[in-house]
């Protein structure tokens, strides 16, 4: 008998493999669960979760329904996201994959680039928090480009 499973064909493999993943999705359809958006769902019922460094395999991520997160945007080129810290799992899986990492020097900061805020922004309202905004001159971060503001233009002699 053991002889006959290593004689299966490749095509044969194929289908027992595509077999058990339709299995593993009616499986988690009939739970509830179901990691990503749906085709066929109620639109917001489920998010499209970024896969990143620190979120491989697309884990689901907690909803965060009224819960604020401020980005203060530093003179360094950098943005500060400071979340409370039962939200630091989340502020991982949603920020790594774009360059954020956590502020060594600041608990419960991650910093993301300033030309990678407006994805950090789209996932975090995606995921429910709330931004508080606003730059070490007081002015909201929605508005920054490398034109307007800390990125000067030299030019040559």
């Amino acid at each position: 008998m053991a002889e006959s499973e290593q004689e299966l064909s490749r095509e044969e493999k194929i289908a027992a493999a595509r077999a058990r993943v339709e299995a593993l999705k009616a499986q988690r359809a009939a739970a509830g669960g179901g990691g990503g958006a749906q085709a066929g769902s109620a639109p917001g019922a489920a998010m499209e979760v970024p896969v990143s460094a620190a979120n491989v395999a697309g884990r689901p991520m907690d909803r965060a329904q009224g819960r604020t997160v401020r980005a203060f945007g530093t003179i360094n080129q950098a943005v500060d996201i400071v979340a409370a810290p039962e939200d630091t799992e989340n502020m991982k899986k949603l920020l790594v994959g774009i360059s954020g990492y956590q502020n060594p020097l600041r608990r419960g900061a991650f910093q993301v680039d300033y030309r990678y805020y407006a994805e950090a922004r789209r996932r975090l309202e995606a995921a429910g928090y709330e931004i508080e905004e606003s730059d070490y001159l007081g002015r909201p971060l929605k508005a920054w480009t490398p034109q307007t503001r800390g990125w000067t233009r030299v030019e040559s002699p």
